[in-house]
């Protein structure tokens, strides 16, 4: 994932999060030396890329191996498409 301030993160195969500085001058591009950027291992669901970047290039979400073992129950995600067509329909505009 890059961020816009310089950074790139990756996860690795042990599924930490790696980051690391670069700069691009003219067609050169140079990166730093990675670091670990936290130690919480992220939590792997088959080849479904789960990791995302904040805009503000400070926060990474990810779900928590620990999170959803000591919860035992099944974690339930929602996607809601068409979000402003559902509004919409909801609360219909009167004129």
């Amino acid at each position: 994932m890059w961020s816009h301030d310089g950074r790139l993160f990756y996860e690795t195969n042990e599924n930490r999060i790696m980051v690391v500085d670069y700069t691009v001058r003219g067609d050169s591009f140079e990166a730093g030396k990675p670091r670990l950027w936290s130690n919480i291992q992220v939590l792997r669901m088959g080849e479904v890329h789960n990791v995302d970047l904040a805009p503000d290039g400070k926060h990474v979400v990810f779900p928590k191996p620990d999170a959803v073992n000591e919860s035992k129950q099944p974690v339930q995600v929602t996607f809601l498409l068409n979000f402003f067509d559902y509004l919409r329909r909801q609360v219909p505009l009167e004129k």
